[in-house]
């Protein structure tokens, strides 16, 4: 017990100083962490099994994070890798997305330009060992980690290539690697620019300039649509950055404040914009979060741009990542940020929980009204309301389950497997006689759904079981639910336009990589079309603003 009352008074000391003591909310910190230290010291060495003093450590920790708002957690050091990351979309490796299939691991999709695409990996390719190491017991975390190493150290691949069935083997040097804010961008002839804006990392803004700066060198470019649909987040200074970029030099875009003066800060813009005119519309949805929402949220209350799609997720936590030794670190939440309106975007009380332990969401009763720079009205407590709401198109059961069976998938790779090179992404075309293979395919495949209609059914007939009136009804009850149940043959009939664009998408990402999907995927995107219909008619932008 000595040993543990040494480390509570080292760390008192270091942590509040020789006059820990003297006050009481002191003394109640010393009092926890003794209670803390008895019971891992008790558990570390009476447990009926062997426990490591570190796992349990980890384990309080985890705890207590996990009781408060999900941004706030404990990263071990050998977790540090994949939280960098997150952060900064920087490893070092082969550069490719690999799945388990059928026992085997199978190259999902290399990335463009990066060294298993190179060395000339395709999607489809089985990775039989890894440095001498059979995978076929391996997860897919394990051949991850060994694909993963220094740079510029070589990793020993055996091959089953797709197209030939033949062996090869290759050797692959790793990269460090850096993972793409802008994986497509693109000017049409209308001179309408698009910028698919995926994740906020150190380096995003740079991204982002270059790409406004090869649109501008056309001469072409009359518009932008800045699509932050998805986009999670990430460094608040790159999305000042951004805003620069379309804001005049001097304006204060963001401001912090938490429950200690030093968590107080205002950003400005500190340089002259590359686009202060350009007419604008940025894409957003309900996975649009924190550093989307500053650059949304910003430009919807300054007038400069509008906002189109779902409203955004509802982040308005700013966290600040702090070392705790050993390479650990405890990421939390320090702060909230405000808008130029004055508004929090935040949607969620974290402080309080509904009756049934989820997070509670901020009432609309409680929501604040402000004002945009041209007096509209905007509300705080909720997200990012657009200014124009285009729903998300949801998948139908059916096309879900086939995507989640990796049927799709494994139906672009054995089309890809047949033909050398189609047609690019914006003119590709999926044809009838494709469609009616596909479903060929499918015929000796396994996979289920239920319908909207199959759910509601089940769920009414419950409720007439528990109202005591199933069963003077059952006769009918039985018969709506043999109209109803779900039939593959006819439902790939009724969903074959959404089926197609699917297959279209993957297909196309098979030939042109990521970007090839992303392209793809704008020809049956109402929420894109609908940016377009805006910036094509002047006045209609004008009025939204105004």
């Amino acid at each position: 017990m000595l040993y543990f009352r040494k480390l509570i008074i080292i760390f008192a000391f270091t942590y509040f100083g020789g006059g820990i003591f003297a006050q009481s909310k002191d003394f109640d910190i010393t009092k926890n962490l003794e209670i803390f230290f008895s019971a891992l010291r008790e558990l570390q060495n009476n447990y009926i099994d062997s426990l490591s003093t570190e796992q349990l450590v980890a384990y309080a920790l985890e705890g207590i994070t996990d009781h408060l708002d999900p941004y706030t957690k404990y990263v071990p050091a050998e977790e540090q890798t994949d939280f960098d990351f997150q952060t900064t979309g920087k490893y070092a490796g082969i550069g490719s997305l690999i799945q388990k299939d059928s026992g085997c691991i199978l190259v999902a999709g290399p990335y463009k330009n990066l060294p298993a695409d190179r060395t000339g990996l395709v999607a489809g390719d089985k990775i039989m060992e890894i440095n001498g190491q059979t995978t076929a017991n391996m997860s897919v975390d394990q051949a991850s980690s060994l694909l993963k190493g220094d740079a510029n150290t070589v990793v020993k691949l055996k091959i089953k290539k797709l197209r030939t069935g033949e062996l090869a083997d290759l050797s692959i040097t790793r990269e460090n690697i850096r993972m793409p804010s802008v994986p497509f961008s693109k000017i049409y002839d209308n001179g309408t620019g698009y910028i698919r804006f995926s994740s906020f990392m150190t380096g995003s803004c740079n991204e982002i300039r270059n790409v406004l700066t090869e649109f501008r060198a056309t001469g072409k470019l009359k518009s932008l649509i800045l699509d932050m649909r998805g986009n999670r987040g990430g460094p608040l200074v790159e999305a000042v950055g951004i805003l620069n970029l379309f804001l005049p030099k001097g304006l204060t875009v963001v401001t912090s404040a938490g429950k200690k003066k030093d968590t107080e800060e205002k950003y400005v813009t500190r340089e002259n914009p590359i686009e202060p005119d350009l007419p604008l519309v940025v894409l957003v949805d309900n996975m649009s979060a924190s550093a989307s929402e500053i650059v949304s949220g910003t430009i919807q209350d300054l007038d400069r741009g509008v906002i189109v799609g779902d409203n955004t997720f509802g982040k308005g936590y700013v966290q600040s990542v702090r070392p705790i030794g050993y390479n650990a670190q405890l990421t939390y939440t320090i702060a909230k940020y405000y808008i130029p309106s004055g508004r929090c975007v935040q949607a969620h009380n974290f402080a309080t929980f509904s009756n049934d332990g989820s997070i509670s969401f901020i009432h609309d009763s409680l929501k604040k009204e402000f004002k945009t720079k041209n007096g509209r009205k905007v509300f705080d407590g909720g997200g990012v309301t657009p200014d124009v709401a285009v729903e998300s198109e949801e998948y139908s059961p059916m096309a879900i389950s086939l995507i989640r069976k990796n049927l799709i998938f494994k139906y672009s790779i054995q089309y890809f497997k047949n033909r050398l090179e189609v047609d690019t992404p914006d003119k590709f075309e999926f044809t009838e006689n494709d469609y009616q293979d596909f479903i060929n395919y499918l015929s000796d495949k396994e996979y289920d759904y239920q319908t909207a209609s199959e759910i509601t059914m089940k769920r009414l007939i419950n409720i007439a079981k528990q109202e005591k009136y199933y069963d003077n009804a059952k006769d009918v009850f039985d018969s709506l639910m043999t109209l109803l149940k779900h039939d593959k043959a006819k439902d790939l009939k009724i969903n074959q336009e959404e089926l197609i664009s699917i297959l279209r998408e993957e297909i196309s990402e098979r030939y042109y990589y990521e970007e090839g999907r992303l392209e793809a995927l704008l020809r049956r995107d109402k929420q894109f079309d609908e940016a377009c219909n805006i910036l094509n008619n002047t006045e209609k932008y004008s009025n939204i603003l105004h």
